[in-house]
């Protein structure tokens, strides 16, 4: 059995949303253990949250680092501290397993992408570690399809109208647009990270609308156009005022041979449509090149699994490529992607910006 990579925190304090899923999915396959934190500021924060993980706590970064023989940092702290936090562990050439999104500009990450080079960072998009989206994945890439038009994604939620009632919602630093809107740090980067995940190709140009509905004086709402090469299109809607909407998160995928759904509230199938009229429903327990893996069956089918397990697949991608780096300082891995993939997508939401603004295409 392969040792366990020493794992450590800064953020995910109690009452946060990443650090508990963080926490149970690092520990899920047996890949990692958390063994310290500098969870909160809050010092009766930071000792609540240590106590409930049973590891040990630290009021600096700096005391941890200097007493703690880390594999690798998880940086779960509110997105504008990524940057100070990022750069802090890439000066001592500590492996970094970021959060989404990487940071919250785009000036910011070009600066981390620069200092990154010849080092481990990998940003957290949890939504690729569902099985039936590595699924969907490998029926593009079969040709299952043919030739893919088009791909439409989704991501609406009722947050800003109708907050949870189990987390304090929404928090004061998610209510400040930078360059880059906070919709789309929040939740855009979800599905540009889905569309190039199935994909495997770069938008060419995007036509972008923002709005905002609510009491918050941000943008709450956002659409976008993309065009792709060989006349190939893609469709992303974001919003935090979707009454009815939890977190209705879709990808739909159209070729010339037949489509794919897949829905994350629905998350353990995968809904196939083809030119001859047949339909056909997927699950892990069905005749799948992927899902059927025994990785991904924790339990067995008919048993679902979701968010935590798709987060814990994940970090069992993590494991494998932080072992490689050891020995070799680089990994290749079909479900993680390098720093680029992340400074592509904030580019994309920067350009959103300037797109909105004088209503008219952009080059990305």
């Amino acid at each position: 059995m392969k040792r366990k990579l020493k794992l450590g925190f800064i953020g995910g304090g109690v009452g946060s949303i990443a650090g508990y899923p963080h926490f149970i999915a690092s520990q899920m396959d047996q890949r990692f253990k958390v063994v310290a934190g500098v969870f909160s500021h809050n010092k009766e924060r930071n000792q609540e949250t240590a106590s409930k993980f049973k590891v040990k706590c630290y009021n600096s970064t700096e005391k941890m680092l200097q007493n703690e023989q880390l594999d690798v940092v998880a940086v779960l702290t509110p997105t504008p501290r990524h940057f100070e936090d990022i750069k802090m562990l890439l000066k001592r050439d500590i492996p970094i397993i970021c959060e989404k999104p990487l940071v919250s500009s785009y000036k910011d990450a070009i600066e981390v992408q620069n200092l990154s080079k010849n080092k481990f960072l990998t940003v957290t998009y949890n939504y690729s570690g569902y099985p039936m989206i590595r699924e969907l994945k490998d029926v593009i890439e079969s040709g299952r399809l043919g030739k893919i038009i088009s791909i439409d994604l989704k991501m609406p939620q009722e947050s800003f109208l109708r907050p949870p009632k189990s987390h304090l919602y929404p928090q004061q630093w998610r209510l400040k647009d930078g360059d880059i809107p906070m919709i789309a740090l929040d939740l855009g980067v979800h599905l540009q990270h889905l569309a190039f995940f199935l994909l495997g190709k770069r938008p060419t140009q995007i036509l972008s609308t923002m709005n905002n509905f609510s009491k918050y004086d941000v943008v709450d709402d956002m659409s976008l156009l993309l065009k792709y090469q060989n006349n190939m299109i893609g469709k992303i809607w974001i919003s935090k005022v979707a009454l009815g909407e939890r977190n209705g998160l879709s990808v739909s995928v159209y070729g010339t041979n037949g489509s794919a759904t897949w829905i994350q509230e629905n998350s353990e199938t995968l809904n196939l449509a083809f030119q001859n009229g047949d339909k056909l429903i997927l699950d892990r327990g069905g005749d799948c090149a992927i899902a059927s893996q025994k990785r991904y069956n924790r339990m067995t089918p008919g048993h679902p699994s979701g968010f935590i397990e798709a987060f814990a697949n994940l970090y069992f991608d993590i494991g494998d490529c932080l072992d490689e780096w050891k020995s070799c300082r680089r990994f290749d891995n079909p479900y993680l992607h390098g720093i680029s993939h992340s400074v592509d997508g904030l580019s994309m939401f920067y350009k959103a910006r300037i797109s909105h603004k004088t209503n008219q295409w952009v080059d990305l």
